[in-house]
C-alpha cells in the first residue's frame, strides 16, 4: 500500500471555486453535480469536526474485509459523504475548512485500474494559511488533534490491528560539526509512519507533533505541545 500522500491532499484542495453549494441534509454531506473542489465548513456541516470525521473513517476501516471492498461507494455509505470525482486521475475526495484558521482536512480515495496495489482512501490535514498556495508544515495543530495519534492507535487494536514494527523505517542524517570542529554524535531518528495491519487490510499513519517550534520553549505548555502527538494522515488499503 503506498504511503499517504500530501501531495494528493494538496491536488484535492487547490482548485479554483465556483458553482453553488446545495444546503446539507441531516445524515448525509452532499454535493450537487455544479459543485466543485471548494472546501466546505463547519458553517454548512456543522457535524463534520475532524474528529468527527476521524471517527467516520475509523469506522470505514473497520468495515473492510479486503481490499476489494474499499470503493467509493462503500466511503460514501459508511462515511455518509458524497465524494467530487476526478476520473482525469482516478481518484474522489471531500474537502473542510476549518474556520479561523489555514486548517484544512479531506478524504481521498485513488483506484486506479492499471495499478490496482495502490488503491487506498486516507484522510489527511493540511494547513494552507490565508488559502495561499504553500504549506505552512509547522503550524500548530491543536485545532484538529482533538483525536491525536495514541487515540486513533488505540481503536486500530480495539479492531483488532497489529503494529508492523518490521516496516517501520529509520535513519541516521550526518550529524552537524560543533564550534571546535568535531563532529556531534550520530543519532538514529525514526522517520514518520506506523503500519498496522489485520488480515490484508493495511493502515498507515503519519504522525507529528502538536507543535514543532514555540516561541517560549522553556514553558510547561511548550513541552506538553511538543511532546503531544498528532496525526497528519491515516490511509488504508490491501497489503500483506
Amino acid at each position: 500500500m503506498p504511503a499517504l500522500l500530501l501531495s494528493a491532499a494538496t491536488l484535492a484542495c487547490a482548485h479554483t471555486p465556483s458553482g453553488t453549494t446545495t444546503s446539507p441534509s441531516k445524515d448525509t454531506a452532499t454535493m450537487s453535480a455544479t459543485d466543485t473542489s471548494r472546501p466546505h465548513t463547519l458553517i454548512e456541516y456543522p457535524e463534520l469536526t475532524p474528529e468527527e470525521l476521524g471517527k467516520r473513517f475509523l469506522k470505514l476501516i473497520d468495515s473492510l474485509k479486503s481490499s476489494e471492498e474499499l470503493t467509493t461507494e462503500r466511503i460514501q455509505d459508511v462515511m455518509r459523504l458524497n465524494l467530487t470525482k476526478t476520473p482525469e486521475t482516478h481518484s474522489a475526495f471531500f474537502n473542510m475548512h476549518l474556520p479561523d484558521s489555514g486548517w484544512y482536512y479531506n478524504v481521498l480515495y485513488y483506484d486506479n485500474p492499471r495499478s490496482p496495489s495502490r488503491k487506498n482512501a486516507s484522510y489527511n490535514f493540511i494547513n494552507r494559511p490565508n488559502e495561499q498556495s504553500h504549506h505552512d508544515l509547522a503550524a500548530d495543530m491543536a485545532p484538529v488533534c482533538g483525536m491525536d495519534f495514541n487515540a486513533y492507535v488505540t481503536e486500530l487494536k480495539e479492531m483488532g490491528f497489529v503494529e508492523r514494527e518490521e516496516l517501520a523505517e529509520y535513519d541516521s542524517p550526518m550529524p552537524p560539526t560543533n564550534a571546535d570542529g568535531t563532529m556531534g554524535e550520530r543519532r538514529v531518528f525514526r522517520r514518520p509512519g506506523y503500519f498496522f495491519s489485520r488480515g490484508n487490510i493495511s493502515v498507515m499513519i503519519r504522525e507529528r507533533s502538536e507543535a514543532l517550534l514555540s516561541e517560549h520553549p522553556e514553558t510547561e505548555s511548550a513541552d506538553r505541545k511538543m511532546n503531544h502527538i498528532c496525526v497528519e494522515s491515516i490511509s488504508v488499503g490491501g497489503g500483506d
